[in-house]
């Protein structure tokens, strides 16, 4: 067998081992992130009790390190300059569908932009927030990655 037709069936098997793994890292994340539980806390902010996360072990040790995150834009005016992404496209999103809002995330970018309603992916600081306002999970300093 000539050595270029090896060279070249090795790339080909690397590229799609890489994509995959990717890929694969991508829906672990994600998932991580959604392995969440709730809990009942009274909140002055709202007058109520509401619900707030108990992020699992995984995603704690996630917190503060830096991540890289795809995800469905949605098509949302945020009064912070934040972009949202969602793990799900806009149909079965928070918003419009019926998932949690562990599905979605505040992202806080460098160097603001306007996005089509389009996959894309992030890599930032990951911040996890217990508090009462604002989603549960926010990536901060965020540049997009092309791909």
């Amino acid at each position: 067998m000539d050595i270029r037709k090896i060279l070249n069936y090795l790339i080909i098997v690397l590229f799609f081992t890489i994509s995959s793994s990717d890929l694969r890292a991508q829906e672990d994340l994600w998932t991580t992130l959604g392995d969440i539980e709730w809990y009942q806390k009274y909140s002055e902010t709202y007058g109520a009790e509401i619900g707030f996360p108990k992020f699992n072990d995984a995603a704690k040790k996630l917190d503060g390190k830096e991540v890289s995150i795809r995800g469905y834009m949605l098509p949302l005016d945020t009064e912070d300059g934040s972009v949202v992404i969602s793990a799900l496209p806009y149909s079965s999103c928070f918003f419009c569908g019926g998932a949690g809002i562990e599905t979605v995330m505040a992202v806080f970018m460098k160097d603001p932009r306007k996005f089509e309603m389009e996959q894309v992916t992030f890599t930032g600081k990951l911040e996890l927030n217990e508090n009462e306002t604002g989603l549960i999970y926010n990536l901060k300093d965020a540049v997009e990655v092309e791909e």
